[in-house]
C-alpha cells in the first residue's frame, strides 16, 4: 500500500504504549490509523495508506501484514486497539428488542455467506445494536495482526461521534461523511436517529441522485435543515457544490474536541478524520 500520509509528534515507544490508544479505520479506499495519548487525549501518530483498487480479502489482509507498521508499532501492547471497516452488510436492531437468542436470525438479513461471522456492536447514543457480518479470515487477520482489537463496523465511530457535536435539541441536521467511492449519511430531529444509510458511488451524479434521493424520501425541509460534513470534503470540491446545490446552512465537523493535535499536525483538517478519532468513543 502507498503511504499518503505520516505524522508524528515523537517516536513511539514500545515501553510507553500501555498509555497510548491504537486507532485503526480500514476503508476501501484507504486504511488510516492514529496513535493517541489516552491520558492527554493528544494525537501522537496520524497515517494513512492507499487501498489497491477492486483488491480481494486476502488480497487486502496481505497488504495489511506487509506494511512495516504491522511487524513494529501494530504489535505494542496499547491500552486499547479499536478498528472499524467498511460495510455494507449490516442491520440496526433497538436494544430493547434484540435478543442474543435471536441473533442468528437477524443474520439472515445480511449478506454474510458461508465464510461470514456475525459481530454485534452497541451504539450507545442511539439505543441500538448494529448487527455486522465480517468474513471469518478478515476477523481472525485483525485479531493476528493487532492486540485484542475490538472491531466495529464504521457506522459505529460516525453515529458515536455525531452524538457528541450535536448543539440543540429542535435542531434537524443531517451528518455526511464523503470518502472518494462512497459516504454514510445521517439524519437527526431532536437529537434521536431518523435515518441512516451508506451510499457507494463512481462520479458526483451519482452522488448528487443519492442525495436528492435522501431528501425527497425523508422529505427533509432544506432550508432548516443544518448540514454537517466530514470525510475528504473540502469547499472548493464538486461534492460540495452539488450540496450546496440544496442547502445553505453547510458546516464542517472539528474533531477538536475529541484529540488536540501538535504543531507538527497543523496541516490536518479536523474534519478529514472524524470517524478514525470517533473510535475513541466506541464502547
Amino acid at each position: 500500500m502507498n503511504k499518503l500520509l505520516y505524522l508524528s509528534d515523537d517516536e513511539i515507544q514500545s515501553q510507553l504504549a500501555a498509555k497510548y490508544d491504537l486507532l485503526v479505520h480500514i476503508g476501501p479506499e484507504t486504511l488510516q490509523y492514529a496513535i493517541i495519548d489516552s491520558v492527554e487525549h493528544e494525537t501522537k501518530v496520524l497515517a494513512e495508506f492507499e487501498v489497491p483498487q477492486t483488491v480481494t480479502n486476502a488480497e487486502l489482509i496481505k497488504a495489511i501484514e506487509d506494511l512495516p507498521e504491522s511487524s513494529k508499532q501494530f504489535r505494542y501492547t496499547f491500552n486499547k486497539v479499536k478498528i472499524s471497516f467498511t460495510t455494507t452488510s449490516y442491520t440496526f436492531i433497538p436494544t430493547p428488542l434484540y435478543l442474543e437468542s435471536d441473533q442468528q436470525d437477524y443474520g439472515k438479513y445480511l449478506n454474510s455467506g458461508t465464510s461470514g461471522e456475525l459481530l454485534v456492536n452497541t451504539i450507545s447514543s442511539a439505543d441500538i445494536k448494529n448487527v455486522v457480518s465480517i468474513h471469518s479470515d478478515f476477523k481472525a487477520a485483525l485479531q493476528r495482526i493487532f492486540q485484542k482489537p475490538r472491531i466495529y463496523s464504521q457506522a459505529v465511530p460516525f453515529l458515536e461521534g455525531i452524538q457528541r457535536s450535536l448543539r440543540r435539541e429542535d435542531e434537524s441536521a443531517l451528518y455526511i461523511d464523503t470518502q472518494p467511492k462512497h459516504f454514510q449519511i445521517a439524519l437527526f430531529k431532536e437529537s434521536e436517529l431518523e435515518f441512516y444509510n451508506i451510499f457507494e458511488y463512481d462520479n458526483t451524479d451519482e452522488f448528487n441522485y443519492y442525495l436528492l434521493n435522501v431528501i425527497q424520501s425523508l422529505e427533509i425541509q432544506l432550508e432548516s435543515t443544518k448540514i454537517m460534513l466530514s470525510g475528504k470534503i473540502t469547499e472548493h470540491d464538486e461534492v460540495y457544490s452539488r450540496i450546496g446545490k440544496y442547502f445553505d446552512n453547510i458546516r464542517f465537523i472539528d474533531t477538536t474536541h475529541l484529540v488536540k493535535y501538535s504543531a507538527k499536525f497543523e496541516g490536518v483538517l479536523p474534519h478529514t478524520y472524524s470517524i478514525l478519532f470517533s473510535l475513541d468513543l466506541c464502547e
